[in-house]
């Protein structure tokens, strides 16, 4: 082989083992770029599924911002209806939350306090502690208390406040409740118990004072009927003690009538008989009756009248009563030898115009503590046990109500103890001078009459028959209802006096059926009865009687019926 050949060889050769290097290297190459494509390919496929899994995870997590967002508006909506304020603050006492109670309560605006410092905006008066208050709610997360805060216009208002610590969330919840209402409601229930509770001792004390009057005229009472029955009494002794049973019998009718008076006074029941009167008819009526009783107890009693006549628009029983009970204060209070003073007379300056009508008396005169509350139902000056003054305590109730109801005003002084009283009533004037009553008829001559008295109680149908004889009328007695009507039937009498509460058949169903009687059709039906009331009346008439006579009967009244029924 020539030298050129091996030459052209060996570079050939150095050829094919160059390329053979290439090849080598660019298989390695190969290689290793396979082996990339395919840790790529693998990497890709892990780098896609964690995509997909944080992918999800996100989802995930974005479906429970917005239900924790939508439960926290609708949280928030549920604080905004509250009508607490519910007030919510980090541990640093930074306000977060201000729901809309919150406003309403203290006035500031939701965005005018968040961030701001919670103790320096609502000024806060703790009853309890902040030592102990921050201490429970270290150890139990929860405080509630009562507190009292100042709002932004300056009101103090009681609240009852409840915190509730959050550790996670680092912030307290703090909700406030109004209870001014619930403080006023619980000062009126202790005012109305202490209130209750003085009335009850009044209603004790009362009932004490009722058992002691009434025992007083029934011992009297029992006293005189044990005289009569003493066959050899003289006729001074008889006389004294008929006396003794009439004035009683008075005492304790008084008595029943102030109570029923104040009953019907108190319920709006009262109605005034008002008509044109003078003011001097009726201060000589009251004094005549009060004056045997200031001359027992050697008492002066002086009359000071206006020289011109006062004429009032009034209910003349009424008034009467109001200055009865004055003067008889003032006669029962006074001590022997005291003196008691009456004068009346015309305001000046004033108008509409009135007139000043005082009753002084220089006695016991009342307590400075008594004074404000001496109008007041029950209250006298003492309740001492002897009673030596006796009464109910409801005279002078009876006359504040009575001179209120003419339009007029009643006042007490007194310089305190021993040094008298004055007792001021204001009564208006009437503006025209009333024309001059009609001449009264000539009074008609008693006739007999048939007079049937039913009552269950046979002392009282008893006695009335035997008083009714005595006066030349004919009569017959029933105790019960059957008994009254066979007795109508038999006896035909002009006036029945009827008891109300008969036992069995009461007195209204015995009316009904008597005037189904034709022989009773023009009698004269008297309702006799211990009920007053107007109600009580309105029933009587519903009933077919015609007239209503309140026990015990007044006599004279009945008299005066008997004389004018034709």
């Amino acid at each position: 082989m020539s030298h050129d050949e091996i030459a052209s060889a060996k570079i050939s050769g150095e050829l094919i083992h160059e390329n053979c290097d290439n090849c080598a290297r660019m298989l390695e190459r190969m290689v290793e770029v396979n082996e990339a494509l395919i840790i790529g390919a693998v990497r890709q496929h892990e780098f896609t599924e964690v995509a997909e899994r944080l992918n999800a995870h996100l989802q995930i997590e974005i479906v429970a911002h917005k239900k924790t967002s939508r439960e926290l508006a609708e949280k928030a909506n549920l604080l905004d209806l509250s009508n607490d304020a519910i007030i919510v603050s980090d541990f640093d006492d930074q306000i977060t939350l201000w729901n809309q109670g919150a406003e309403k309560l203290y006035g500031w605006f939701s965005e005018e306090v968040l961030g701001k410092d919670l103790n320096s905006l609502l000024r806060t008066e703790f009853p309890t502690p902040r030592e102990k208050i921050a201490l429970q709610l270290e150890h139990e997360g929860l405080f509630i208390g009562e507190v009292v805060q100042t709002t932004r216009g300056g009101r103090r208002i009681p609240l009852i406040c409840r915190w509730v610590m959050d550790r996670k969330t680092r912030s307290i919840l703090t909700s406030f409740t109004d209870i001014t209402e619930r403080h006023a409601v619980e000062s009126a229930l202790a005012n109305r118990a202490v209130k209750l509770a003085s009335a009850n001792r009044s209603k004790d004390e009362f009932l004490a004072m009722l058992a002691h009057e009434l025992r007083n005229p029934l011992a009297s009472l029992s006293n005189a009927a044990a005289i009569l029955q003493i066959t050899d009494v003289s006729v001074d002794d008889r006389g004294h003690a008929q006396y003794i049973i009439n004035r009683q019998i008075e005492n304790m009718s008084r008595m029943i009538d102030d109570l029923l008076d104040v009953s019907r006074i108190t319920e709006g029941k009262i109605e005034l008989r008002k008509q044109p009167v003078a003011l001097e008819a009726i201060l000589t009526a009251a004094t005549s009756l009060v004056r045997a009783n200031c001359i027992f107890r050697h008492q002066d009693l002086t009359v000071s009248l206006p020289v011109e006549p006062i004429f009032l628009n009034a209910d003349t029983t009424r008034l009467e009563q109001v200055f009865i009970n004055l003067l008889g204060n003032a006669c029962k209070y006074s001590g022997d030898g005291c003196s008691i003073a009456l004068s009346a007379e015309r305001a000046v300056g004033v108008e509409p115009p009135e007139v000043v009508i005082c009753v002084r008396d220089n006695g016991a005169g009342i307590d400075a503590e008594l004074l404000p509350r001496v109008f007041d139902l029950f209250v006298q000056a003492t309740r001492a046990l002897d009673r030596s003054h006796g009464g109910l305590g409801i005279g002078l109730t009876l006359v504040n109500r009575l001179v209120t109801l003419h339009g007029g005003s009643v006042e007490a002084h007194s310089a305190g103890l021993g040094h008298g009283s004055e007792f001021t009533v204001r009564l208006p004037i009437l503006h025209q001078t009333p024309s001059a009553p009609l001449p009264l008829p000539a009074p008609i001559q008693e006739t007999s009459r048939r007079i049937l008295i039913v009552d269950d109680n046979t002392d009282s149908a008893r006695s009335m028959a035997i008083l009714q004889s005595r006066r030349g009328h004919v009569t017959r007695t029933a105790f019960t209802g059957p008994d009254a009507l066979t007795a109508a039937a038999e006896f035909l009498p002009e006036v029945v006096l009827l008891d109300i509460g008969l036992p069995g058949m009461d007195g209204f169903e015995v009316a009904r059926l008597l005037r189904r009687m034709p022989v009773m059709a023009g009698a004269l039906l008297i309702a006799m009865t211990g009920y007053a009331s107007a109600e009580d009346r309105h029933l009587a008439a519903q009933a077919g009687f015609d007239e209503h006579l309140i026990k015990p009967v007044d006599l004279e009244t009945l008299r005066d019926w008997l004389r004018t029924r034709p």
